[in-house]
C-alpha cells in the first residue's frame, strides 16, 4: 500500500466501474462511475495544459458540491497544478482578493457564479466539465491519472512535497490567510484511516455499498476527505444535494439508501427539531439505560423514517452540543466525532466508529503527536500539519513553535489518550456552519460605520451555537441599527453582526498596558445584555413574501390580497415557488398545503406561524400517526426492475406494436437526426389520441424505444388514485388500466391541476438519471383535426431543469385511426416526424415552450 502522491491512492479506484458520486439536483439525478470521474479528470488536466498551465500554477475552485468540483480537483492534481477551494458563499469582493493574493490563472465557477473580472485570469464554467458525453463515454480501460508518456510532460508527475491545495480561513476586512497543504500532509491523514479501514472491511462487504451524504462544502478540507479520501477506501458512493432542507435531507438519506450522513452539527440540530416535530414522544429521556437493540426497536419509527439502511452520523467543522450526541444516541444510532483543523490536514482524533466515547473527541490517529501544554492548549506534531500559511511569514511564526502547531484550542487528554476540546484558547468565533469568524475583522469594518466610535465582537451564545455579536460605544444621536447595517454590508455573509449590545460606558474595557481589549470582560456582559439579530438588522435584509412571489406572476403587481387564482399557476409552477420560497425561508413547503391557500396572506402566516423548517403541517398529519413518515404519493417505481423491463420489451414485440401497426400505417421521417440526440431525451409531441403513445414508440428504433417513460395526467387515472370519490367497478377498471399502462408503457403520472407535481418530478428526474426518456405531450389533452394547441410552460422547465435535449415530434393522421370519444380503431395512415433536438436553458419558461412548440409545428 505505498503512495508517493495522491495519485497514488486516486489511481487504485478510478478503474471500477462501480458507483462513485451521485448529485441530485433538485429535479435530475446524475450518477458517475469511478472510471467516469478518472477519465473526465484526466481530461480536465489535458485542458489545462494545453490552455498553457504550468506546475505550481493556481487554480481556483468556486461553487456547490458536485461531482464536476471533484474532476477538477483531481484533474489540478494530475497537471501539477494547485487547487484553491472557495466556499460558495463567498463574496465577489473576497474572490478577487484570494485570486490576487495566490496570483491564480484561472477560476472554475459553478452556475450563476461570476468572478470579478481581473487581467491575465480566465473563468471556466464548473457545471460544464461533465457534459452530456463526459458522463456516458463508452466503457474503456482507465489509464493512470498521471501518465507522462501519454501526456508528453517533461516534467513527469508530483512528489509528496509539491503543494496540492491552499485553502483560505480568514475573513473579508483583512487578507485572508491561505493554508498551504502538500500531498504529504493529506497522505499522513489518510493511509493511517485506509489501514484501519482495512482490518474490517471483510465484515462490511455484504452491507456494501456504504452510501454517504456529504452535506460539508468542498472548500473545507474535511469536507473533502469525506467525500474523495475515505469513501473510495471502501468502494463507496458519495452523494450531493442542493439545500438542506431536512425533510429533503430525510428523503435523500431514505430513498437512495444512504448509511452514513456527513456534516456540520447545525444539521444535527435541525434534523432533531424535525423529527421532534413528527415524533414529540422521542425527546422524553429513558427512565433508565437500555441495550442499543432494545432502544432501536424503542424508536423503530425513526429508524423506518430514515431507512434501516442509516445508521451513523459523521460530524465535524464544528463544535457538537452533548445533548444533541445524546439524543442521536438514544435513539439507537451512532454518531462519530473528531477534531482537526484546516492546518492539520485535517484530522488530529478520530473516534473509532466500534469504539467510540461520548464527549469525547478520539485518540490522534497513527503518525500525529498530541500533546497539552501548559496553559492548557492543544498542541499537534506530526507529517499532517502544514508547513505554514500562503505568503504569510509572520501568521506562520505565531502558529509553530519547537517544531508544535499551536491549534489555539484548550482540551484535555484521559489516562486512554482520548482527547476532549473544552474550548478554545484563540478568540476565534466558530459558527454553527464551522466557518470561521476572527473578531478583529469584525471589528475594522464596524469603526468604519458612521457614529462608531470604538467597537468589540464576542462570540454570542453557546459552544457550537455561537454567532458574532457587537459590543458597541457610540457618538450621541448615532443609530446603532444603521451602524450595523453599514458594516454588514463590507462583511461576508459568515461574518456577519447577528446581535449587539451599546456599551454604557466612556469606553470599552481595555487592558492598560498594551490597551488590549478584555474580551473576556465584555464575554460576561453580553451574555446579561444581549439583543436578537432580528433587531440588528445584521444580514441584507432578505426577499419578502411578495418580491418570490412576484417572480412568477408574469409582470403583475403583487399585494396580500393578490390570489392564487388569479395568479393562474400551473402544477409544475407551483414546484418552482414552493422551492423559491424553501431557499428565501429555510423551510420546508407542503405541496398539498400551497394548494390548499387562498392568496399572498394566507401564505405570510403560514410562513410567519411555523418555525425553522417546520411549514408542514397538514390535516393528515394530524389525524394519522404515521403520516409524516410517508411521503405524498407513491410512483411506480417498480416499473424499473429487471423483470418489469422484460415483460415490457417482450409484450410490446410481442404484440402490442405490431397491433398498432395493423392499425397505424406509419410512415417515419427524420429518424437520422435521432443521431444528434444522446440518450436520454425529451420527446415532446403534439397530442391527438389515445394511441399517440405507441405510435411513436413504434416509430422510433428498438434501441430507443426500450428505454422510454410516458407521462401520463395523473388525473385520468383519478379513480385509482382517489378511490374514494368513484364506484368499485370504476375503482377495478382504472387501476387495471393503470397498472397495465405502467408495466406495458411505463407509463409515469404527472398531476395537472393536483398537488403532487413536485414528486413527479423527482420521479421523472430519477428516470432521466436511470437512462431513461421521457415522452411528453405538452398541450395537456388531445386536440383533432390535426390542430396543435400552446404548449404549457411546464414543458419548458421541463426541458430546462431537467437539462435533457428535447426532440421534437409530430404526428398526424392518429386521430383519423382512433378519434376521441370512438370504441374502436380504424385503420389509417399515419405520419412520424422527428426534429433536431433542442437545448433549453434559462428561467423563461414559456418562453422554452414556445420554442419547442414552433419546432413541432414546423415538422
Amino acid at each position: 500500500m505505498h503512495r508517493e502522491t495522491l495519485l497514488d491512492f486516486f489511481d487504485d479506484r478510478i478503474r471500477s466501474d462501480r458507483p462513485f458520486l451521485v448529485y441530485d439536483g433538485g429535479y435530475r439525478t446524475y450518477t458517475w462511475s469511478y472510471a467516469e470521474i478518472g477519465r473526465a479528470a484526466r481530461r480536465f488536466a489535458a485542458s489545462l495544459r494545453q490552455h498553457g498551465l504550468a506546475p505550481g500554477d493556481r487554480v481556483v475552485l468556486w461553487g456547490e458540491n458536485r461531482a464536476e468540483w471533484i474532476v477538477a480537483f483531481w484533474g489540478c492534481l494530475a497537471a501539477r497544478t494547485v487547487a484553491v477551494p472557495i466556499d460558495l458563499r463567498a463574496s465577489h469582493d473576497l474572490v478577487g482578493r484570494v485570486v490576487r493574493i495566490v496570483s491564480a490563472r484561472l477560476v472554475v465557477a459553478g452556475e450563476g457564479l461570476r468572478p470579478p473580472p481581473l487581467s491575465g485570469v480566465e473563468t471556466w464554467a464548473l457545471d460544464e466539465l461533465l457534459g452530456d458525453g463526459a458522463a456516458h463515454d463508452p466503457p474503456a480501460p482507465a489509464p493512470a491519472l498521471f501518465d507522462d508518456a501519454a501526456d508528453g510532460d517533461a516534467a513527469g508527475g508530483p512528489s509528496r512535497e509539491d503543494l496540492a491545495e491552499i485553502i483560505f480561513t480568514s475573513g473579508a476586512t483583512a487578507d485572508p490567510k491561505g493554508v498551504r497543504i502538500t500531498h504529504a500532509n493529506v497522505l499522513a491523514n489518510i493511509v493511517p484511516v485506509e489501514r484501519e479501514i482495512r482490518k474490517y472491511a471483510r465484515y462490511g462487504r455484504p452491507f456494501f455499498p456504504l452510501r454517504f451524504l456529504n452535506l460539508l462544502p468542498l472548500s473545507h478540507m474535511f469536507g473533502q476527505a469525506m467525500a474523495t479520501f475515505i469513501p473510495p477506501m471502501l468502494e463507496g458512493v458519495t452523494i450531493f444535494m442542493r439545500g438542506h432542507n431536512p425533510a429533503d435531507v430525510v428523503r435523500q438519506i431514505r430513498s437512495r439508501r444512504v448509511s452514513v450522513l456527513v456534516c456540520v452539527p447545525k444539521i444535527l440540530e435541525v434534523l432533531r427539531d424535525h423529527v421532534v416535530h413528527l415524533a414529540p414522544e422521542v425527546a422524553a429521556p429513558l427512565e433508565r439505560p437500555e441495550h442499543v437493540a432494545w432502544r432501536w426497536w424503542r424508536y423503530r419509527r425513526i429508524h423506518r423514517l430514515f431507512g434501516y439502511k442509516f445508521w451513523s452520523f459523521v460530524v465535524g467543522a464544528a463544535p457538537l452540543d452533548p445533548e444533541v450526541e445524546a439524543f442521536w444516541s438514544r435513539l439507537g444510532f451512532l454518531v462519530i466525532q473528531g477534531y482537526g483543523l484546516t492546518e492539520t490536514a485535517p484530522i488530529v482524533t478520530l473516534n473509532h466508529p466500534f469504539r467510540t466515547r461520548r464527549g469525547s473527541v478520539g485518540r490522534p490517529i497513527a503518525g500525529i503527536e498530541v500533546r497539552i501544554a501548559d496553559d492548557g492548549e492543544i498542541l499537534v506534531r506530526g507529517d499532517n500539519v502544514t508547513g505554514g500559511y500562503y505568503d504569510a511569514p509572520e501568521a506562520t511564526a505565531a502558529a509553530f513553535r519547537d517544531g508544535w502547531f499551536h491549534t489555539g484550542d484548550v482540551g484535555a487528554l484521559d489516562a486512554d489518550g482520548r482527547l476532549t476540546v473544552q474550548g478554545r484558547k484563540k478568540e476565534m468565533i466558530v459558527t454553527p456552519d464551522g466557518l470561521n469568524v476572527f473578531p478583529e475583522d469584525v471589528e475594522r469594518a464596524v469603526r468604519e460605520s458612521v457614529g462608531v466610535r470604538d467597537a468589540a465582537v464576542v462570540g454570542g451564545g453557546s459552544a457550537g451555537r455561537e454567532h458574532v455579536h457587537a459590543v458597541l460605544l457610540l457618538h450621541p444621536d448615532a443609530d446603532p441599527d444603521a451602524a450595523v447595517r453599514e458594516a454588514n454590508g463590507r462583511l461576508e455573509d459568515h461574518q456577519r453582526v447577528r446581535a449587539f449590545s451599546v456599551w454604557p460606558g466612556p469606553a470599552l474595557p481595555r487592558t492598560e498596558g498594551t490597551q488590549k481589549l478584555k474580551r473576556r470582560e465584555l464575554k460576561r456582559w453580553v451574555d446579561g445584555d444581549a439583543r436578537p439579530a432580528a433587531e440588528a438588522g445584521g444580514a441584507a435584509a432578505a426577499d419578502s413574501v411578495e418580491d418570490v412571489v412576484a417572480r412568477f406572476a408574469h409582470g403583475r403587481r403583487i399585494t396580500g390580497a393578490t390570489t392564487f387564482e388569479e395568479l393562474g399557476l400551473g402544477s409544475l409552477e407551483r414546484i418552482e415557488l414552493a422551492l423559491a420560497l424553501e431557499r428565501a425561508f429555510d423551510c420546508t413547503i407542503d405541496e398539498e398545503v400551497l394548494a390548499q391557500l387562498a392568496d399572498v396572506d394566507d401564505l405570510r402566516e403560514l410562513l410567519a406561524g411555523e418555525p425553522l423548517g417546520r411549514a408542514t403541517t397538514t390535516a393528515a398529519r394530524a389525524s394519522s400517526p404515521d403520516a409524516g413518515f410517508e411521503t405524498p404519493m407513491a410512483f411506480p417505481t417498480w416499473s424499473q426492475h429487471a423483470a418489469a423491463r422484460g415483460i415490457r420489451r417482450l409484450a410490446q414485440a410481442a404484440f402490442l406494436l405490431p397491433l398498432t401497426r395493423v392499425f397505424a400505417w406509419i410512415r417515419v421521417e427524420g429518424l437520422d437526426r435521432l443521431a444528434h440526440a444522446h440518450d436520454p431525451v425529451l420527446y415532446a409531441a403534439n397530442h391527438q389520441s389515445v394511441m399517440d403513445g405507441p405510435v411513436i414508440l413504434a416509430a422510433l428504433p428498438p434501441a430507443r424505444r426500450r428505454r422510454v417513460a410516458t407521462v401520463a395526467a395523473r388525473e385520468w387515472f383519478s379513480a385509482h388514485f382517489h378511490p374514494e370519490n368513484h364506484t368499485r367497478p370504476q375503482r377495478i377498471a382504472t387501476s387495471l388500466a393503470y397498472y397495465l399502462g405502467v408495466l406495458c408503457f411505463n407509463v409515469a403520472p404527472l398531476p395537472q391541476r393536483e398537488a403532487g407535481a413536485r414528486e413527479a418530478m423527482r420521479h421523472l428526474g430519477s428516470l432521466l438519471g436511470q437512462g431513461s426518456s421521457v415522452l411528453i405531450f405538452p398541450e395537456g389533452r388531445r386536440r383533432e383535426t390535426g390542430r396543435i394547441d400552446r404548449f404549457q410552460p411546464g414543458v419548458g422547465m421541463l426541458a430546462s431543469r431537467m437539462r435533457a435535449p428535447v426532440v421534437p415530434v409530430r404526428i398526424d393522421g392518429v386521430d383519423g385511426v382512433l378519434p376521441m370519444g370512438a370504441r374502436w380503431a380504424r385503420p389509417g395512415r399515419v405520419r412520424v416526424a422527428f426534429g433536431d433536438p433542442i437545448r433549453a436553458e434559462g428561467d423563461d419558461f414559456a418562453a422554452i415552450a414556445q420554442r419547442i412548440e414552433d419546432a413541432v409545428r414546423a415538422l
